[in-house]
């Protein structure tokens, strides 16, 4: 007999208006699907069903010890032993570098649920303990709570709960090395520890009833999978602070808090909730959309990439990617529309684009937030790739053609066409619009201009110097959407934009490929005459059929279609490079077992499938032949398989940034991408509102 998780957890929170997914885990091995909770300020807590930390990044807190960046590994475990009636049982599962697997206590795992948050449902002998993380928003803190319900009197009485932290303090990045000499000093006061990380960080335990004893020992040699298999270093030290032991009751829930710099006043696991589920109500109903599984997971899945950072004046952004990504540009751009728009969510997108706006330099949209580096007070941003500023017109586009918001449209504007002077004049190194034609060119072959940017020593990996085709497709719809906002407002300027744009439509025949009617990845690459047009059959050239502006005749973009559909589309996303193409790469890092991060950069634009590309191609599709009914169901079938992997697969409840580009197609790259939930956000409600 099941526990029945839903009854009892809608029965705790009537509030819960949504269909909560269950897992039931293996009882035979680990089960390694991830769980991910965020706070909006740039922290997460993440981990596996099993319970077992498999990547540096798993951690039950991580804070962004400055605004969204520089986030560091607060908590990184909590170790539970039940005892019942003199029997103990332990709750959590570790790999160690010997190869062993200790404690097993997926064992006792009889179901787990990632909402309304971290559930966990243990069994032993017909009597369940329900284990549940709550990470509220806003917070750098994290309430545990653990429910005893007993089935029979025998075990009603003796049963007793120890909690053990465990402490590695670093950068999330990095990994912690243990030391005699190396210990966390703390201060003890009833109900409540706090432990001293370094001279400006702290972490503060809180709990209710219970008896705290303080430890200094060194927990040595974890082992640490994933990192081994992305050919990183792979083991850590953890340090052991103390413990909280607890008698359960089967009418009282245990609580235990857990927080960066300010204590917790009372840990409450089911206060927190309630604020949480609230929360989570809230932005179902705003998006008006009918209640289901697949809708609702999706719309709480948009909400962990939007974040706000912690200052005197709130600066929205979108987080690329969990765990390790900070806030970027492209991703904030690419995002926006699926993120905001298609949940409802107008006032985040005002803001995401407010803050993107103010970060503009020379008419370049900053790309990425940077770590600080020792000394540094205020963000660092990379200025380097020239088409973020241009999906900047893409997003705005998007979002006008629903909220029909002229005030923001005026308000961007100016430094819209701010920009556009600065590309036609020329701006950051190697940046500018060729006067003969009109199109965009980059020639530092040493920058990264554009999104296939990935760089080993300082060099592109993918080199795309001279014009390349989705930066010029970008920049002619930047140009005409620009016109189009302008023409009401600002005309002179619209009509000189406009004959920007008429020079670049004309000058996109140049990209046609008449041998194998697609279009050419590069041209004036400034390499020998022979070599200027690259003829590598990759995704970009979607672009030129997805964008609202677009300058290929239907002809022309049917067979551009055509060649995407039989070389680069498969069922997880579309292929950076076709398999006939002698630099494909099948499998992410090379094909190598345990790649190093120069396999892997290697293979990241060279045959790898993005899912986000799904939603340019739905686009193309829509743009050729229309929304017909049998459009619309292409479009539903195209996006099932990723469904699918959101409900099974890696990252419950979101989806891997990239996969294999070869069959089976494994989920590679980090395990919660924000592009890709975007784009399956956006087509999930065009296709429900059909």
């Amino acid at each position: 007999m099941t526990f029945g998780i839903i009854g009892w957890l809608k029965s705790q929170y009537p509030e819960l208006n949504y269909e909560i997914p269950v897992v039931y885990p293996s009882r035979d091995k680990p089960d390694n699907r991830e769980w991910l909770v965020t706070n909006g300020l740039g922290g997460f807590s993440m981990g596996t069903i099993s319970g077992a930390n498999r990547r540096r990044y798993h951690a039950v807190l991580v804070s962004a010890v400055k605004p969204m960046v520089n986030r560091h590994l607060i908590l990184s475990r909590v170790e539970e032993v039940l005892r019942i009636n003199g029997r103990d049982y332990e709750l959590s599962t570790n790999h160690w570098e010997s190869g062993v697997v200790s404690p097993t206590g997926y064992k006792f795992m009889e179901s787990f649920t990632p909402l309304p948050c971290p559930t966990w449902v243990f069994e032993f002998d017909g009597n369940y303990l329900v284990k549940q993380l709550v990470h509220p928003w806003g917070t750098d803190q994290v309430h545990m709570g653990y429910h005893w319900i007993p089935e029979d009197d025998s075990a009603r009485n003796d049963v007793k709960l120890t909690c053990k932290f465990l402490v590695g303090f670093r950068d999330m990045h990095g990994e912690l090395h243990g030391s005699a000499d190396k210990t966390y000093a703390q201060f003890v006061s009833p109900n409540q520890s706090v432990i001293i990380l370094d001279e400006n960080s702290r972490l503060c335990l809180t709990w209710g009833d219970g008896k705290y004893e303080s430890q200094k020992q060194w927990w040595w040699d974890f082992d640490w999978p994933i990192e081994s298999i992305r050919g990183l270093p792979n083991t850590e030290d953890l340090y052991f602070v103390g413990s909280v032991s607890a008698k359960l009751q089967a009418d009282k829930s245990f609580c235990l808090g857990a927080s960066y710099e300010k204590p917790l006043q009372a840990p409450d696991c089911s206060v927190a909730l309630k604020e949480v589920v609230a929360r989570q109500k809230e932005l179902i109903d705003r998006s008006n959309l009918d209640n289901s599984q697949r809708a609702d997971m999706m719309l709480l899945a948009c909400d962990q990439f939007l974040v706000t950072a912690k200052n005197d004046e709130p600066m929205k952004s979108v987080i690329e990617g969990y765990p390790w990504y900070n806030s970027g540009g492209r991703a904030a751009m690419l995002a926006l529309p699926g993120l905001t728009v298609s949940t409802r969510r107008f006032d985040a997108a005002k803001d995401i684009f407010r803050a993107q706006v103010s970060g503009i330099k020379n008419g370049i949209m900053p790309n990425w937030v940077l770590d600080l580096k020792s000394g540094e007070t205020e963000p660092r941003f990379d200025y380097e790739a020239a088409d973020v500023t241009l999906w900047w017109g893409w997003a705005l586009y998007k979002y006008y053609r629903v909220t029909q918001d002229k005030e923001l449209v005026a308000e961007q504007l100016p430094a819209m066409i701010s920009a556009i002077d600065h590309f036609v004049n020329g701006t950051n190194p190697g940046i500018s619009v060729d006067p003969e034609d009109g199109l965009l060119r980059c020639a530092d072959k040493d920058k990264a201009f554009t999104w296939m940017g990935t760089k080993v020593e300082g060099m592109p990996i993918t080199p795309r110097s001279g014009k390349a085709v989705e930066l010029c497709a970008l920049w002619y719809s930047f140009l005409e959407t620009v016109a189009f906002f302008a023409e009401p407002v600002m005309h002179d300027d619209a009509t000189r934009v406009r004959k920007l744009a008429e020079q670049a439509k004309n000058s996109m025949s140049k990209f046609w490929n008449e041998e194998r009617s697609c279009l050419f990845d590069i041209i004036d690459t400034g390499v020998p005459q022979s070599k200027r047009k690259d003829d590598s059959v990759r995704c970009n050239q979607l672009l030129a059929v997805s964008l609202p502006y677009r300058a290929f005749t239907v002809e022309q973009e049917k067979a551009i279609l055509r060649v995407v559909e039989e070389e680069l589309l498969t069922p997880m996303g579309v292929r950076t490079l076709s398999p006939s193409d002698p630099s494909y790469q099948g499998v992410f890092g090379c094909g190598l077992a345990h790649p190093d991060p120069y396999h892997r950069d290697l293979s990241r634009h060279q045959g790898t499938a993005y899912p986000w590309l799904i939603g340019q191609y739905c686009d193309a599709l829509v743009n050729v032949f229309g929304p017909m009914p049998e459009t619309v169901n292409r479009i539903r079938l195209l996006w099932q398989p990723i469904f699918d992997h959101i409900s099974s697969e890696d990252c419950l409840n979101s989806i891997s940034e990239m996969f294999d580009g070869n069959r089976p197609q494994l989920p590679r790259g980090c395990p919660a991408s924000a592009t890709a939930v975007a784009e399956a956000m956006r087509w999930l409600r065009w296709v429900i509102k059909q």
